[in-house]
């Protein structure tokens, strides 16, 4: 099993911690009728039915902790996700290493005309450009950074002109029903690329745990 998966440029999902399996969301299911787990192939039956008919409460006995290396910017979209427990790096407490993220240029695209947050899936003609806009523009910001505490400004205040693509680091605890809520949502289509990345890396890594649990979430994605 990898617990650890490299995304985007400098980033990763490594898996830190879990408590659980399929069998415990057997057990959370069953006992409310005072039933016990079983070997002839109904526990994965129920374990679909209870997905597919939104009976969600008893994957909350499983949990997972992870490490997430990523973009500031990926981060303000995970923390939508309220139900999720994190605890970020603080630049105000310590200097941000030098990272940050360059797209590729195939995810350089244009901006879609019929929806406002989707970029297009057509490469933009002056990809190279941008691209080394934004290399130029992080490297000039960093160097300001590093200006800026060099000459005695607080951290908490240097932190500001940072940019967005920003790479920073935090754990990040679910259980298994709030995952998979933010998977059928960060893993759609419709996301944005590099938080995609990051929740198919997270799905990549739970598989091997929860086997039964993920192939009830696909089967019901269709």
């Amino acid at each position: 099993m990898d617990t650890k998966i490299d995304c985007l440029d400098h980033g990763f999902v490594r898996l830190v911690d879990y408590m659980g399996s399929d069998l415990s969301v057997v057990r959370a299911a069953r006992v409310s009728y005072d039933a016990e787990p079983r070997n002839d192939g109904s526990d994965a039956k129920l374990i679909h039915y209870l997905w597919k008919n939104k009976h969600v409460s008893p994957f909350e006995a499983v949990t997972f902790t992870f490490e997430v290396k990523a973009p500031i910017f990926v981060f303000r979209q995970w923390h939508r996700h309220n139900s999720w427990r994190f605890n970020e790096v603080s630049a105000r407490y310590s200097e941000l290493p030098e990272e940050f993220y360059v797209p590729a240029l195939d995810q350089i695209t244009t901006q879609s005309m019929d929806n406002k947050q989707m970029r297009t899936d057509k490469q933009n003609p002056n990809a190279n450009l941008i691209q080394h806009d934004i290399h130029n523009a992080g490297r000039y910001a960093f160097k300001v950074y590093h200006e800026m505490l060099r000459d005695g400004c607080p951290r908490e205040l240097a932190r500001m002109v940072l940019p967005m693509g920003t790479y920073s680091r935090m754990f990040a605890t679910a259980n298994l029903r709030s995952l998979f809520h933010f998977l059928e949502l960060r893993m759609h289509a419709h996301a944005q690329h590099e938080i995609r990345v990051f929740a198919q890396a997270m799905m990549d890594i739970v598989r091997p745990i929860v086997p039964i649990c993920c192939d009830a979430f696909d089967t019901a994605k269709g």
